[in-house]
């Protein structure tokens, strides 16, 4: 249906092209003609007319008919035929050819130079190109003799037949034109629609779920902008490929980390059923579990929102975020006896577009996941510093590090580092920063220090004010 469509498209709109062009065309070189210029064949008749009445002259006014008739002996079988001599008055009117097509010069009936002149009412017969050459001759013994050309004759055996125009374009033209664009049409139909109709049922595929089709192998070699649609399709159902195995992964990994706790609360449940007397036990552990479900659900509640909520147009002091979440992790270092430090230059504005409470949350995971890895007497170092596109917040631990091999997974949902200091977590700290950061239009690393540590970096637009314009 596709293909059927585009020809009639592709012919019609190769029809209104040919139309105009040849239109145009014809317009453009009868404007730069004027309509003055004569055919090759008028200009060889007009030049063997003059050549063949110069020469009946002469003869006839030094020999008469005899002469004249020796001298067309001379002349080749195609040539002659075209005089007509009378020795009576020749009526011009019923020699009159009819109008020819194009304007014949003005003293193109004129005889050559130094040869007799008509009388002055043939010379206007002559004026007028309605009218044939008809010249009177005196020949050498008195007589009169009137010496006319067959013009007309003469154009029907040079000219060819004109062929029939169409819109002032030759037949044979049209006939070529219309089968040369349905040709075309169809060549260039089919080479457009066999790649669209592989890109619909790819997508065709993609809808049910098939996310292993790939169009580049089959369209790289046409180099055009079909390569390039392929190429962007590839790269969509890569993405979606990803997106789709994350969420399975996630999914299997929710499931995982709520089989614990759900299996904890219905062994609690149980043992009250069993033990009356032990059932306040059983309930503080049942409200324990129901608050690490809730913990949980919460921050992936939060990871959710992070990644498809659009971040507010609103504007908040990047320091003064950082200082409130520093302050809070100070209040909770006091029990490990860990020292946080803040570094900033706070002469500068630092100002941000965002949403205050997602970058909050960000900062906050980061700050206290370095806290968690950090035992007594150890310094974690907050620093923030600016450049003329970005902030760079800095979060530096002293702790054991991680693996160089983990370090590009850190940020995933559910990937924890086992460590003695790591504590009881979900893995979803660094992950929820991860989203908030990149919904911000930034990004984040992790690094290991190399006297011990690791330190994270997330890099967050700067806000320029723009001056306003003028009107």
């Amino acid at each position: 249906m596709i293909q059927v469509r585009l020809f009639w498209k592709i012919l019609f709109g190769f029809w209104l092209t040919f139309l105009l062009i040849s239109q145009l065309l014809w317009l453009g070189f009868t404007l730069y003609d004027g309509g003055h210029r004569a055919p090759p064949e008028e200009a060889m008749i007009q030049r063997l007319m003059s050549l063949q009445l110069s020469m009946a002259q002469s003869a006839l006014q030094q020999g008469g008919q005899p002469a004249l008739d020796a001298l067309e002996a001379q002349w080749p079988p195609q040539e002659r035929g075209f005089l007509r001599v009378s020795t009576t008055a020749i009526d011009a009117e019923k020699w009159a050819p009819p109008p020819a097509p194009w304007r014949e010069p003005p003293a193109s009936d004129m005889p050559p130079p130094g040869g007799p002149r008509p009388p002055a009412d043939e010379e206007n017969h002559r004026g007028d190109r309605h009218m044939p050459l008809v010249n009177a001759v005196d020949g050498p013994n008195g007589e009169r003799y009137w010496v006319s050309f067959d013009v007309l004759r003469l154009r029907d055996e040079t000219y060819a037949p004109r062929p029939m125009l169409i819109l002032n374009i030759p037949e044979p033209l049209v006939w070529i034109a219309g089968l040369g664009g349905l040709l075309f049409s169809g060549v260039l139909a089919w080479n457009l629609t066999r790649p669209l109709n592989r890109l619909r049922a790819s997508f065709d595929r993609v809808s049910q779920g098939d996310l292993s089709i790939r169009l580049l192998p089959d369209m790289k070699r046409r180099h055009d902008e079909l390569s390039d649609v392929a190429r962007d399709f590839d790269a969509m159902v890569e993405r979606l490929e990803v997106l789709v195995s994350s969420r399975e992964q996630l999914l299997h990994d929710v499931s995982h980390e709520l089989r614990s706790p759900l299996a904890r609360l219905q062994l609690a449940i149980g043992l009250a059923h069993q033990n009356r007397a032990n059932i306040d036990t059983s309930l503080q552990r049942i409200e324990g579990e129901a608050a690490r479900m809730d913990k949980m659900i919460g921050e992936l509640l939060t990871l959710s929102r992070a990644e498809h909520q659009v971040v507010d147009e609103s504007y908040f002091d990047l320091y003064g975020l950082v200082d409130a979440v520093v302050n809070d992790a100070r209040y909770e270092a006091q029990v490990p006896g860990v020292t946080i430090l803040l570094e900033a230059d706070t002469e500068q504005d630092h100002t941000v577009k965002g949403n205050a409470e997602l970058m909050r949350r960000a900062l906050d995971n980061i700050v206290r996941n370095a806290l968690r890895f950090s035992t007594r007497e150890q310094t974690v170092l907050v620093a923030l510093r600016g450049t003329e596109s970005e902030w760079l917040l800095c979060v530096t631990d002293q702790g054991p590090g991680v693996e160089k091999n983990k370090l590009s997974s850190i940020f995933d949902p559910f990937i924890r580092i086992e460590s003695p200091q790591s504590g009881k977590g979900y893995g979803l700290g660094l992950a929820i920063a991860r989203k908030v950061v990149m919904a911000h239009g930034g990004h984040i690393e992790a690094d290991n220090r190399p006297q011990g540590g690791l330190t994270v970096c997330i890099f967050i637009p700067r806000w320029k004010e723009t001056a306003p314009q003028r009107h």
